[in-house]
């Protein structure tokens, strides 16, 4: 049965994954309030295509490998996991390099795609990052398997202070453009992967060099299947930044990216729980305990706490989503509230992050296969929307509909898994006791400060 200690233990290491997500939020916060004020709205949207090409193809360059880590390291003998972390870390090298090569050969192709001839010189500046950062990734589930998630508070702290003098000093003092910007990135890469490389090894670097017995072809087995799920999913989360941004120009694009922002501290708690829940869930299931006995009440646990962290956020910036747009980007983005209220309406869905539950309980196969058919049919309905509605806000409201029916059936396999109903999954007194108390509060709030001062 699980323990208060473990309990604690568990909030205690997902607290040091949520601080690290928060420097890393408010270091890209903070540089692209920056950009925003400093860049003309076509240049700031050339920076932000740049990082969306890098980002979207990313997921298909690093093949299910960060993964991995988290599945593989509770499941060996500690002095095998120097040798497995280095075989991983060798391949994902391999693959940066590649991704960089092929960025810096196709970019002439991917600007005119992205219908934005500047994207050419910008991506082949760009070109050495993948190099540089595919070797950093899974260092969240080496450090959450060894329980030492306070380094990663360290890593990020350092790297993304980098990133943020990199990248906004020349902008600010040189009067730079994208491209001082872009170079600025791709120094601030080479910090982080000089860190990433040294705090890999430190979990490891005491506990024996024995050569792993686990073989590429394991490695692969799993990571491909999880692959192919994630293909999916960035196919979804970035189908409607695809069609925005080639149908709608780079300036709408910028509102929308600023519009898009993952604020105010959601998407950290809900990654910090799936960083600390991975690992746990792995071993559990690999020792095939009770799940309704031994798992549900970690599950449970979460939820709860995750409930009663975000769905306050979540009223909070649905109601001031307007003014927290204007603060941060300036009144020139005040269009971009409107994105923002429907990008994060999602999340009083999806508060919990089922992937790891999912993936560690053997349902690969049904969590890839949800992705595909949502993924498919997600970037038929947006297509039809561009040619029948021409608005990007609809793009957005279809783009909201199916992450809602996809984290339905996501949640439909882990009740069934737990030998429950969908809605049993959601505490669902304790979310009206949140909800509407928040929501009467801040509705007062917003009209005594927006209405009546202004």
């Amino acid at each position: 049965m699980t323990t208060n200690k473990d309990n604690t233990s568990n909030t205690q290491q997902a607290f040091w994954v949520a601080m690290a997500s928060m420097f890393t939020f408010g270091f890209s916060l903070v540089s692209s309030m920056v950009l925003s004020r400093y860049f003309p709205k076509e240049d700031y949207g050339t920076y932000k295509q740049v990082l969306y090409v890098y980002n979207t193809l990313l997921v298909a360059f690093t093949l299910g490998l960060p993964r991995t880590f988290t599945y593989f390291l509770p499941r060996v003998p500690e002095n095998q996991a120097k040798s497995l972390i280095q075989r991983i870390t060798g391949i994902l090298f391999l693959l940066g390099g590649f991704f960089s090569l092929l960025l810096f050969i196709f970019s002439a192709q991917i600007a005119g795609v992205m219908k934005n001839p500047d994207l050419d010189l910008a991506l082949k500046v760009f070109s050495p990052v993948p190099l540089l950062m595919l070797p950093t990734m899974g260092l969240e589930g080496i450090l959450s398997t060894f329980r030492m998630t306070k380094f990663l508070t360290v890593y990020t702290i350092a790297t993304r202070t980098m990133m943020l003098l990199f990248v906004v000093l020349p902008v600010i003092l040189l009067n730079g453009g994208y491209l001082h910007a872009v170079v600025g990135f791709v120094f601030a890469s080479f910090v982080a992967f000089l860190l990433a490389l040294y705090f890999k090894n430190l979990p490891v670097k005491s506990r024996g060099n024995e050569k792993c017995t686990i073989t590429f072809k394991e490695i692969f087995k799993f990571s491909i299947p999880v692959q192919l799920a994630t293909v999916w999913g960035i196919v979804i989360s970035s189908t409607d930044q695809f069609f925005i941004s080639r149908y709608f120009g780079n300036v709408v694009f910028a509102e929308f990216t600023n519009g898009s922002t993952d604020i105010p501290f959601v998407g950290m708690i809900v990654g910090a729980t799936a960083t600390v829940l991975s690992p746990i869930f792995s071993k559990m299931s690999h020792q095939k305990l009770d799940p309704k006995k031994e798992i549900y009440p970690i599950w449970e646990s979460v939820f709860e706490k995750s409930v009663k962290l975000i769905y306050p956020l979540i009223i909070y910036i649905w109601i001031f989503a307007d003014v927290i747009m204007i603060f941060l980007y300036g009144k020139q983005y005040e269009q971009s509230a409107i994105y923002f209220r429907i990008f994060n309406f999602t999340y009083f869905f999806k508060i919990i992050a089922y992937a790891p539950l999912i993936i560690n309980i053997g349902k690969v196969k049904y969590y890839a296969n949800i992705n595909m058919y949502s993924a498919i049919l997600l970037v038929i309905a947006e297509f039809a929307s561009v040619h029948l509605i021409d608005s990007p806000y609809a793009i957005s409201v279809i783009s909201v509909v199916f992450q809602i029916g996809r984290v339905y059936l996501m949640l439909k396999v882990v009740a069934q898994f737990f030998d429950l109903k969908v809605i049993q999954l959601f505490p669902m007194k304790l979310i009206m006791r949140i909800i509407i108390p928040s929501a009467v509060v801040l509705l007062i709030m917003h009209y005594i400060m927006v209405t009546i001062i202004n």
